[in-house]
């Protein structure tokens, strides 16, 4: 919820994040499903005596599956979030970190199609100091999937994981965006 004197895009229902997870679900109980079929049967132990690495191929791949559903999960229940108030622009590109970026040390906020899909992008000043943020490898992923068509900004977050259009979303927020950041729209 946004606070009183504050922005937050209202995001829409989970569909693309729910449809991966399904696609993770079926691929992982058919690997599941495979693996112990293949080799569910096979001893612990070889005649020799020796462990048999060919019995903790069910119990692995099962562990494997279970952990990739999990992080897929993780997708749907914490929503991607943009929002802003006269101090900072708060953005959670993916499920991870929601970052708090100051407007002092944001440079441009740009609205760009990519590949037919609406990014926000973000570009941040030189880091004086330690104020805010700084957007680390793990929070680029969306920026990183952009390609080329995206160099020389510093983070990336789907407009299209938010309800309305993206050129009023943009537009929201450039009206809390101070003077010295520059607003560009290419959608």
């Amino acid at each position: 919820m946004a606070a009183a004197g504050s922005l937050e895009w209202p995001r829409r229902f989970p569909s693309r994040a729910l449809r991966r997870f399904g696609w993770y679900v079926l691929g992982g109980g058919a690997a599941t499903s495979a693996a112990w079929v293949l080799f569910g049967a096979e001893p612990d132990r070889l005649p020799s005596g020796a462990a048999n690495p060919l019995a903790l191929v069910p119990p692995i791949t099962t562990l494997l599956a279970v952990l990739a559903c999990a992080g897929q999960l993780l997708t749907v229940i914490r929503r991607p979030r943009v929002a802003a108030d006269h101090y900072a622009l708060t953005v959670r590109p993916g499920a991870l970190r929601t970052l708090l970026l100051p407007w002092a040390a944001v440079t441009e906020v740009a609205g760009v199609t990519v590949r037919g899909e609406p990014l926000l992008l973000v570009r941040c000043g030189p880091n004086r100091g330690r104020l805010g943020d700084r957007p680390r490898w793990s929070d680029r992923a969306v920026l990183r999937s952009g390609g080329t068509a995206v160099t020389g900004y510093h983070l990336a977050v789907r407009m299209d994981d938010f309800a309305g259009d993206p050129r009023r979303q943009l537009a929201t927020l450039a009206a809390w965006a101070p003077e010295q950041v520059q607003v560009t729209d290419q959608l």
